[in-house]
This record gives C-alpha cells, sequence and structure tokens, in this order.
C-alpha cells in the first residue's frame, strides 16, 4: 500500500490513531523494562529455573509470534463487520489463546510477587503484539 500523495501516511491513519500507536509502543517498552527487571530480581534460583525450561519457553514464543498472522485467513471477513468490538474480541481472544497454551507449557501459575510481575508483563507485551500485527493485516489487506 502506498502512502498518500500528501506524505501523510497510510490511508485511515489519522493522527488519533498513530498517537494511539506511539502510546501502545511506549507502554510495551515499559512492560519489557518491568519484566527484565523483575527477571534481575529473581536471583540466582529463579533464573536458574527459568534457563531450565528454554525450550518450552521458545515453543511459547514460537507460539505467541506466529498465532496472531493467522488472522490474515479471515481478517478481511472481520473487517467487513465494521464494529470496533470485532477488532477487540479478535485481540482478547488471541492474548486468551496465547495465556492458555503459555499456562500450559510452562506448568501452571507463577509463584510469587515477581512471577505475577513478569507474567503480567509478558501478558502485556503478547496483547500489545497481537494488536500491532492485527493493525497491520488490517492496513495491508483490508484496504483501511
Amino acid at each position: 500500500m502506498e502512502p498518500t500523495p500528501n506524505g501523510g501516511g497510510f490511508p485511515g491513519s489519522g493522527i488519533l490513531g498513530r498517537l494511539g500507536e506511539k502510546v501502545i509502543g511506549w507502554i510495551a517498552f515499559g512492560l519489557l523494562a518491568l519484566g527484565a527487571y523483575g527477571i534481575y530480581s529473581l536471583g540466582p534460583e529463579g533464573r536458574g529455573a527459568i534457563a531450565s525450561a528454554a525450550g518450552r519457553i521458545a515453543m511459547f514464543a514460537a507460539t505467541v509470534l506466529v498465532l496472531p498472522w493467522l488472522s490474515r485467513f479471515f481478517i478481511k471477513r472481520l473487517l467487513s463487520i465494521g464494529e470496533n468490538w470485532v477488532g477487540l474480541a479478535l485481540i482478547a481472544g488471541l492474548t486468551f489463546i496465547d495465556l492458555v497454551v503459555g499456562l500450559w507449557l510452562l506448568g501452571g501459575l507463577p509463584i510469587g510477587f515477581w512471577g505475577w510481575l513478569i507474567s503480567l508483563a509478558i501478558v502485556g507485551l503478547i496483547a500489545s503484539y497481537n494488536y500491532f500485527v492485527c493493525e497491520y493485516l488490517a492496513e495491508t489487506l483490508g484496504g483501511m
């Protein structure tokens, strides 16, 4: 999709949409920093537990990275509905599936304050990633 002739970005990309993307990007960065600090604060035994689960973490990361791109096959149909709740439901559904897969692969609920803090930061990052991928697919495939 080509930018508009006046240099205003892609069609349908108003200032509020771009501002919202910037805000979500900074929130995702803050969550990433918070998660990194949480991992640092776990101590050697907590970091050792993360290292021992590296294979399951890699499978979880692959699921998180691939799953929202699968919405490419049905996003035009969702866009034809033309309601905001459809996008919210798509992002919430993708995040929920990621959360269930993560709980299953990583063995249940987190333990302790730092475990919960890291988990909430990861869920926020996953939701942000799902939003950005779905927004990209909607702009490129939906012709918004």
